[in-house]
């Protein structure tokens, strides 16, 4: 993208707009700096949309990884947060868990943190105890993320290489 901002003597070259700003103008400052924030805000709205976009088309063709013309890839990461049902859990205990060993699973704080190390023990040691588990969950979907790769081909005297 290049550099946004160039500094010439007391003056300052604002990239996008071309405008120059005395900085030793404060108004001027203020003014510039009011019209940057401005110009974030409708980046960060492209980018939301461009996001969008790639989300889409991740779920129109079933895959979290894009693979484009030239190298450039779009990876997809649809996180969830796990939040536990308490109750739920303690029927592991009437299953026949030690309060011990639950004692270890789950963390009193002011909401339950289960420990996913335990989960994966109990759950791999007995089924009814996976049922129990699975049903004291609530996947929360939080905000999904595109991360683009551009790779730009490097070519040496015999060879081209794709560098990351």
């Amino acid at each position: 993208m290049g550099e946004m901002v160039a500094k010439t003597s007391t003056d300052l070259v604002v990239m996008p707009t071309g405008e120059i700003v005395a900085l030793d103008d404060p108004e001027q400052c203020a003014r510039a700096l009011s019209e940057i924030d401005d110009l974030k805000l409708r980046i960060r709205e492209l980018e939301a949309r461009l996001r969008e976009t790639l989300l889409e088309e991740s779920v129109r063709v079933g895959s979290k990884t894009l693979h484009f013309p030239g190298g450039m890839t779009a990876k997809i990461a649809t996180p969830t947060d796990i939040s536990w049902d308490h109750t739920v859990l303690w029927e592991l205990v009437e299953a026949g868990l030690p309060e011990d060993r639950f004692n270890m699973l789950v963390q009193e704080e002011v909401s339950y943190k289960v420990n996913q190390s335990i989960v994966r023990e109990l759950c791999g040691a007995n089924t009814r105890y996976e049922e129990i588990i699975e049903r004291a969950k609530t996947r929360t979907p939080r905000s999904a993320s595109v991360r683009v790769i551009r790779r730009v081909l490097q070519e040496t005297t015999d060879e081209k290489e794709w560098i990351a």
